[in-house]
């Protein structure tokens, strides 16, 4: 009993931290992403000819995953991964919650994508932030947005590498919070539930 108080009475006198260090925010992360693409096409499947989709199918909708961006290094993605492929947690669907996603620190980039067996489609990113935003660390993770989004989703056609090319919605976070908070993007909407 002496030891544990005197090793107490020590850290407290040496300015050593009680408290591990903030692990950062935890949440449950919603994505609703629209039914086809914004070129009229199916996520998954044959291309649309003419504005129709030609072969119909239930697997058309996206296999939604969810990838964390910093400002710096690569990026965290959440998703399986079966027989060495990487994999939806939501196969096949328009809605997708993904529980317990850390968010380090705020400014942080997300960019949601439809996880598939070739190439993945790039669904919407964003940057979330706090109350202020630090304009500089916006784009520092805006860089590294366009980074990842070039290594995950190498569009294909003009309008898919527009699309990711554009700049990034920023957006408080606390905006975004609750099923009644909605935040909409470009082909998606999404909002966090704190955990």
């Amino acid at each position: 009993m002496k030891r544990l108080l005197g090793g107490l009475f020590l850290a407290l006198v040496c300015g050593v931290p009680a408290i591990a260090e903030d692990p950062g925010l935890v949440v449950n992360l919603t994505v609703n992403a629209d039914p086809v693409k914004v070129n009229g096409s199916p996520w998954d499947g044959y291309p649309a000819v003419g504005g129709r989709i030609v072969v119909p199918d239930r697997s058309n909708a996206p296999d939604i995953a969810v990838c964390v961006v910093a400002a710096t290094g690569t990026p965290e993605c959440v998703w399986r991964t079966e027989r060495r492929r990487k994999v939806s947690h939501c196969p096949d669907s328009e809605k997708c919650t993904i529980p317990g996603i850390r968010l380090p620190a705020l400014p942080i980039g997300l960019i949601f994508l439809d996880v598939d067996l070739l190439r993945h489609d790039l669904i919407d990113f964003v940057v979330l932030t706090g109350e202020k935003a630090d304009a500089a660390e916006v784009a520092k993770i805006q860089g590294n947005l366009r980074t990842a989004m070039a290594n995950l989703t190498p569009g294909g056609t003009p309008r898919e590498r527009q699309h990711r090319v554009r700049k990034a919605r920023v957006l408080p976070l606390d905006l975004c919070v609750g099923a009644t908070h909605v935040c909409d993007l470009t082909q998606s909407r999404f909002w966090l539930e704190k955990k």
